[in-house]
């Protein structure tokens, strides 16, 4: 019998019907419900089996997804979020069809022309580092633990937002690698190019609802990347030793403005949640206690109305200092020394811009206070504040009282940078009256 016979249709004895041999072939026992309504063999691949991407139908393995779901940017983004959770890397093709899919759908408007926005493995990688891992260090706990429940879903729906993810989550993997003040790579530059043509274009139209939560946390992380980048090679390329970006001065202002455009304390709003755990960590003091000794108490008086006060541009500044001195910085107090920022008002940021002594001291002992918090603080504290401290050693010296008041905050930024604090790979010497900046 030859082969064709053996394969072909064969007619029984008796003159029957004929009966033709299905071809036979590996069964698939664990396929999704779409493909075994389409009758077609399912490959089994997770969170999305072959069949149902070309389809364009959400792939359903479990009971939560309906039979032959259309695929949308919503659903998408969820059945995304699961996949992170779990091991983003391991199934990436198909979490970077979502993720690109979702942000095709974020339409700017006709002002905005970014051409298309295709992730890859290493937007990916990034977006699951800040998932997992640097949303938890922005903020206080409780916080951070709430936007890590809402943040993905509002990056891949938001192109600013996931740009700035990007940003961020890139600056952190500079500081953990102990080059924090290395310069930007191209990934970050052009994600944060992006991030703020796109930022620019949301703010100059009318804001649309969908945009707020959004453009509230997109001003949050904008504000982390400000801060945190201090490009230096050297102490000498470091303000006040030299002429440097100051703009990260205004980044209250910026954000009292996206405050205005986006209501967050609405109803719906998931920043209601978090002006609520703010309010309950918030115990600032509102009056100064009396007879603190400090180095600041001639720069304020006790009576508000005085013309001393009026007249002082350091008056605001140092009042809302002074009571930070006396705290640990730590979770529950963190909320109270990022609203020390707030008090940087206008007569006072121009004292700084024009290196008064005074002024720079003052910010010099809130570098103190906070360089051993959040990694995005930690560098710029440790490495401008040492600058501080050099410039007023430098310029200052015959001031007996500024340079016994260095004493402090000097001895709290070499100790820190000493027990890993700041993200930076050389160490400040201090040979004699010279301070000099070498590699390790």
């Amino acid at each position: 019998m030859t082969e064709k016979a053996k394969s072909g249709p064969t007619k029984p004895i008796g003159g029957g019907p004929t009966i033709r041999k299905r071809k036979a072939h590996k069964k698939s026992r664990f396929g999704c419900r779409n493909c075994k309504l389409r009758r077609i063999k399912c490959n089994e691949a997770r969170p999305n089996c072959e069949q149902c991407l070309r389809f364009e139908v959400l792939c359903n393995y479990g009971p939560s997804v309906p039979d032959l779901q259309p695929c949308s940017a919503s659903s998408n983004v969820v059945q995304m979020e699961s996949v992170l959770d779990k091991s983003p890397l391991l199934t990436a093709q198909p979490v970077l069809d979502m993720v690109s899919a979702s942000l095709q759908e974020d339409s700017l408007g006709s002002g905005w022309k970014p051409g298309v926005m295709r992730f890859d493995n290493a937007d990916l990688a990034r977006l699951d580092k800040f998932q997992s891992r640097t949303v938890l260090t922005i903020g206080v706990k409780r916080v951070a633990r709430l936007l890590q429940q809402e943040v993905i879903q509002l990056a891949c729906t938001h192109r600013f937002l996931m740009h700035l993810v990007q940003v961020v989550t890139a600056c952190h993997d500079r500081y953990l690698c102990g080059v924090a003040t290395a310069r930007p790579s191209r990934a970050e530059t052009y994600h944060m190019s992006q991030a703020l043509a796109a930022f620019q274009t949301i703010l100059s139209r009318p804001i649309h609802h969908d945009d707020r939560d959004a453009l509230m946390l997109a001003s949050s992380l904008l504000g982390v990347a400000s801060f945190f980048n201090l490009e230096a090679s050297t102490i000498e390329e470091v303000w006040p030793l030299a002429d440097s970006d100051m703009s990260w001065l205004n980044l209250s202002d910026g954000k009292r403005t996206v405050w205005k455009l986006a209501k967050p304390l609405r109803a719906e709003s998931l920043w209601q949640e978090v002006g609520r755990i703010y309010d309950r960590d918030h115990t600032l003091a509102t009056e100064l206690s009396e007879h603190v000794p400090s180095i600041f108490a001639h720069l304020f008086s006790n009576d508000l109305s005085s013309q001393s006060a009026a007249a002082n541009p350091c008056y605001k500044t140092s009042r809302a200092l002074l009571p930070l001195l006396e705290l640990e910085c730590n979770d529950s107090t963190w909320l109270q020394f990022l609203e020390f920022l707030c008090h940087l008002d206008p007569p006072y940021k121009l004292l700084l811009q024009q290196r008064d002594p005074w002024a720079l001291l003052i910010l010099c002992y809130w570098y103190m206070k906070v360089c051993r918090g959040a990694w995005w603080v930690s560098s710029r504290c440790i490495l401008q504040g040492q600058a501080i401290c050099l410039y007023l050693e430098r310029y200052h010296s015959t001031d007996a009282a500024i340079q016994a008041a260095l004493k402090q905050p000097r001895l709290e930024f070499e100790a820190a940078q000493m027990d890993g604090w700041g993200g930076i790979s050389f160490v400040v010497h201090r040979p004699q009256s010279a301070t000099v900046l070498q590699w390790m």
